[in-house]
């Protein structure tokens, strides 16, 4: 039997710590689109792209999600992302990854979360429902027309050669509408 010289030693943690990652640039523009897309419809549920990054690694920790490697475009621009780990446990999970894996895995986690999302959103977009705007009415407009005598249907005064403004479309119609005083239009 073979003696075992060296042991793999799993760093364990237990305060947050910062990691950085040089991820694919178009995911991560990705995952920005679709925050701000929750964001415009005022769902926080994720509150940044390090949230994002580091739900999605919980998925893929507890199963929720696989993810293929091979499909990693490895030559894709790069963008340097920070993330903090709160969690122990995941920073944990994320240390016992093979070490030169773990940004390709990170980076298919949130390919794969980012998927799930989209999936979900649409799923209920089934349930949303649209109500049409009420077309709205054309507004008349009130039109001066200089009268001898006539009586304000708001306030009641009688007025004598004066301009009396009505909804009605001509002069010949005006008895069939109101007509108001200079005072009660302003």
């Amino acid at each position: 039997m073979r003696k075992i010289k060296s042991q793999i030693k799993s760093v364990k943690t237990s305060r947050a710590t910062k990691i950085t990652f040089a991820l694919n640039a178009d995911l991560c523009q990705q995952a920005e689109n679709i925050l701000e897309s929750q964001w415009t419809q005022f769902d926080y549920t994720y509150k940044s792209l390090s949230e994002l990054i580091r739900r999605s690694l919980e998925a893929y920790q507890e199963g929720e999600i696989e993810i293929n490697l091979n499909e990693r475009d490895k030559h894709a621009p790069k963008r340097e992302v920070s993330v903090r780990f709160f969690n122990t446990d995941l920073l944990n999970y994320y240390y016992s990854l093979p070490y030169s894996q773990r940004t390709a895995i990170i980076e298919e986690s949130l390919r794969e979360y980012l998927n799930k999302i989209s999936l979900e959103s649409k799923e209920l977009e089934k349930y949303r429902k649209i109500i049409p705007a009420k077309p709205k009415k054309p507004q008349l407009k009130l039109s001066p027309y200089r009268l001898e005598g006539f009586e304000c249907d708001r306030c009641g005064d009688k007025c004598y050669d004066e301009t009396a403004y009505s909804y009605a479309p001509s002069m010949s119609e005006i008895n069939n509408y109101q007509t108001y005083c200079s005072n009660c239009v302003k």
